[in-house]
């Protein structure tokens, strides 16, 4: 029996949940075709994402997007240099 009303009562938290989600949508809606110039920012609007972006961490040094696309280049090149050596043409 306890198990059935922890259930049922996560259940209801959930649908709270949901209903306060789409209540908060549907004015982000209203503001969005009456008046976008007053739409509130994602972190006004839910301000729980401003929490969670905190807790995610960025990389200390990212790559960047060039070398990445650099690496990939030259490992598809080597791919079709070693295909060519392989059937007996392109550079010997």
């Amino acid at each position: 029996m306890t198990q059935i009303a922890a259930n049922r009562k996560r259940e209801l938290n959930d649908l709270r949940a949901k209903a306060y989600m789409d209540h908060r949508l549907s004015e982000l809606v209203a503001f969005a075709v009456n008046d976008p110039a007053k739409m509130p920012k994602l972190e006004e609007a839910y301000p729980f994402v401003k929490d969670d972006m905190n807790q995610i961490e960025q990389p200390a040094e990212k790559e960047p997007d060039w070398k990445r696309d650099q690496a990939i280049l030259m490992q598809q090149a080597q791919r079709i240099r070693q295909f060519n050596k392989d059937k007996g043409g392109g550079e010997q």
